[in-house]
């Protein structure tokens, strides 16, 4: 069993590398790919400490980068990366777009959001969190969460999961909680670009999870046909299996690499254990056999 997608400390994850390896290793991980948002910075971390102490499969180089896609967002999955080449580009790219001024932003704008519909929240000095480490949107759908009194102001989809509140609400340029944040981030484009100089895989992940999208199989054909892709996330934790089937066959068909992740993230997604998933997530090593670089 493998996991070719799992976040940690270094982006929105809330464990540890060593952690992450310790429990790849606890659950008889053959492959892993830790694949923090917009940046490789645990590898680095990996570079200096003896992996072996912790883990004894094979560790995929990874990247997810979050970009644009018209007025939307996305993420590719860079894979087989030189971590070296990946992280000047991350460097260079994000020089004047630093994490903390991001998330500020788009703090202040959902903050004002909530109060015009008159939500309960605490004043907004108040609120505890760290622009460095935390996620603006998080921030705020804990705050929003945190009251009991604003579930009757809120359609009932959009209280009962956070990724509808990101994927859906805050992702649709219709929706009153709409936040552009495409002059942040990279352009598709761009990401491929940046992935395929650092000698890597671009893989699309999730494709399944992008609420906006009306058709989501017509969005993966109009993804596939523009770009140059070289594989699909096959498996994730929120596809069905009629989902995955049919991602399956269209590489078979296709001819696209494969891939899975569980797409954990620790106790930010508490109901998404590593390999796993929500519990029957089981990705076949034979995925990873025919692309997968080691870089233990």
């Amino acid at each position: 069993m493998i996991d070719l997608h799992m976040h940690s400390t270094y982006s929105d994850g809330t464990n540890t590398v060593i952690e992450l390896l310790k429990k790849a290793e606890e659950k008889k991980l053959t492959y892993i790919s830790i694949t923090d948002h917009d940046n490789c910075n645990c590898y680095n971390e990996l570079n200096n400490i003896d992996v072996k102490k912790y883990y004894n499969g094979i560790i995929i180089p990874g990247i997810e980068i979050k970009c644009s896609y018209g007025k939307k967002l996305i993420e590719v999955l860079g894979y087989n990366i030189n971590i070296h080449k990946m992280q000047k580009w991350v460097k260079e790219y994000y020089k004047d777009k630093t994490r903390d001024k991001i998330q500020t932003k788009y703090f202040n704008i959902l903050y004002e959001k909530c109060s015009k519909i008159g939500l309960t929240m605490e004043e907004k000095e108040k609120i505890n969190w760290n622009p460095k480490n935390d996620w603006a949107s998080v921030t705020i759908y804990r705050e929003i969460k945190k009251h009991e009194e604003n579930k009757n102001k809120l359609p009932e989809d959009l209280w009962e999961e956070f990724d509808t509140f990101s994927k859906k609400y805050c992702g649709d340029e219709s929706n009153f909680w709409f936040i552009d944040k495409t002059e942040d981030y990279p352009s598709i484009d761009e990401a491929i670009s940046a992935i395929k100089n650092a000698e890597g895989l671009v893989f699309l992940p999730h494709i399944y999870i992008y609420k906006w999208a009306k058709d989501k199989d017509k969005l993966l054909d109009d993804i596939l046909n523009k770009y140059d892709i070289d594989g699909i996330e096959c498996m994730h934790s929120t596809f069905s299996e009629n989902e995955i089937n049919k991602l399956i066959k269209l590489c078979n068909e296709r001819g696209y690499y494969k891939s899975g992740g569980s797409d954990y993230h620790g106790k930010n997604k508490p109901n998404i254990d590593m390999g796993v998933g929500k519990g029957n997530l089981k990705i076949p090593e034979e995925f990873v056999i025919k692309w997968g670089k080691n870089n233990s």
